[in-house]
């Protein structure tokens, strides 16, 4: 068996919960000590070791790692260059490639849109819509 369950027990005898040598007792051997590890001699090398301090906060707060808090999110401005410079060459790149069915469909857009089905849309949608609360009349 490994060391550590002995040493778990033996803290437990040192905290008071335990008041005999639980090791010894499921290993079958004579005892270290009998009664409450705290009069007798500890098998640890002085007193048991404390709990850390986590040093909680008292209030639930987010604490930022700059000082100013100006800028939450602070891309650095090489990497805002570069994506304009993307964004850009994308939209020339995508002008370019799709002139062709581009120009022809914004020249013909107002001869496809027809106001009057907009109209008649948002109307039957608006009858529907209030005929749900009507009573039906059987």
């Amino acid at each position: 068996m490994s060391p550590s369950w002995a040493d778990n027990l033996d803290m437990l005898a040192q905290s008071g919960v335990l008041d005999f040598d639980a090791p010894s007792y499921v290993t079958g051997q004579a005892p270290r000590y009998v009664g409450s590890i705290a009069y007798t001699p500890s098998p640890f090398a002085g007193p048991a070791p404390a709990a850390q301090n986590l040093e909680q906060p008292k209030i639930d707060e987010f604490k930022y790692q700059k000082s100013d808090n100006k800028d939450r999110v602070s891309n650095p401005p090489w990497k805002k260059w570069v994506f304009g410079m993307l964004a850009a060459g994308a939209l020339i790149f995508g002008g370019i490639k799709f002139k062709s069915k581009l120009v022809p469909w914004i020249k013909n857009l107002p001869k496809n849109l027809k106001f009057d089905k907009i109209g008649n849309f948002f109307k039957n949608g608006w009858n529907k819509f209030t005929g749900m609360f009507k009573k039906k009349t059987s």
